[in-house]
């Protein structure tokens, strides 16, 4: 017979997953209907757009291997198919406004697994503070000689002044990456406070830092080739090198990301990408504004179909182990 606290966590839990849905669901309907008038008339290119796909799919499963080789930093470790459920159900958190959701839920559902909390809540923050590091270093390092053009720079001094504001954003990253070992901690004791649990501290080792620092550089790499991939497949008329694509993708999802309330980033991030597109040469602004708009669709699908699968699949594992209890 279950236990009446194991009753009530079930009943949170099921009223916290049907909320996630709700907002899921409100997300992929909404940007739908702002989508559909682009949509018509549109021709796509599905082989690249298929290819992109998979690629963005490739890049969610890097992650997801990443994560696992900084848990082991912590001396714990998950099996690939449950790493893979918490990440992909934690994900489904951003959409909900208010990041900290995606934290918080990735710390407690490793918990919930075996892992141990510092290593949960310090992977997880590991995971997400150096991806944002690792995202302006890449920006600085693609964008390197176009940001003259991409601003409008109408003399060598203005250029040579641009360039070296992406010099020094590279250096704040490099710096950044070296003492996310002392930052990580006292972001848990902010963990902490939001989700109302006390938290002990946890140790970031060094060598947590160097493996979610080379995946999270990898994987913004790869996010901007798919993007590339994807602009061609929606816009015959797209140009320009994957250097460029990757320095306006990268831009447009962390300016998305950083609003913190601002669920996905939605808004934040088309704007960026029908402000850069243009002065990056990468696109007209009336075919920034259609790839903008596609690809969060795209990109939204991508995100939320894989989580709510593996919700309804864990859901499912739920209720037959209640039933048992029963």
């Amino acid at each position: 017979m279950a236990r009446p606290y194991g009753k009530i966590t079930r009943v949170v839990q099921w009223l916290l997953a049907a909320v996630v849905i709700a907002f899921a669901i409100h997300e992929i309907a909404r940007q739908w209907q702002d989508v559909a008038p682009a949509l018509r008339g549109l021709r796509l290119d599905w082989p690249r757009v298929l290819a992109s796909s998979a690629l963005v799919l490739a890049t969610y499963f890097i992650l997801v291997e990443a994560w696992r080789a900084t848990l082991r930093v912590w001396a714990q470790s998950l099996p690939f198919g449950t790493a893979a459920r918490i990440w992909f159900v934690s994900n489904l958190g951003k959409y909900v406004p208010g990041k900290v959701w995606q934290i918080a839920a990735m710390g407690a559902m490793a918990q919930q697994s075996g892992v141990s909390a510092a290593a949960a809540i310090g992977s997880s923050l590991v995971m997400n503070l150096v991806s944002i590091i690792a995202g302006l270093a890449v920006i600085a390092a693609t964008a390197a000689g176009q940001v003259g053009n991409a601003i409008g720079a109408r003399s060598v001094a203005s250029a040579n002044t641009a360039q070296f504001a992406v010099v020094a954003l590279a250096v704040v990253g490099g710096v950044g990456l070296a003492l996310a070992p002392i930052v990580v901690p006292r972001l848990a004791v902010l963990a902490a406070r939001v989700t109302g649990k006390a938290i002990a501290i946890p140790t970031v080792p060094a060598r947590a830092i160097w493996v979610a620092a080379a995946s999270t550089l990898v994987s913004w790499i790869f996010y901007g080739i798919a993007f590339a991939l994807f602009a061609h497949g929606v816009s015959q008329r797209a140009t320009g090198n994957a250097s460029s694509y990757i320095a306006v993708y990268t831009g447009s999802y962390l300016a998305g990301y950083l609003a913190l309330f601002v669920p996905g980033g939605v808004g934040v991030r088309e704007a960026a990408l029908v402000i850069a597109m243009p002065r990056f040469n990468l696109a007209s602004a009336a075919d920034a504004a259609v790839i903008a708009v596609v690809s969060r669709l795209w990109l939204t699908v991508l995100e939320i179909v894989p989580g709510l699968l593996l919700l309804r699949r864990r859901r499912s594992a739920v209720a037959r182990d209640q039933h048992a209890d029963e």
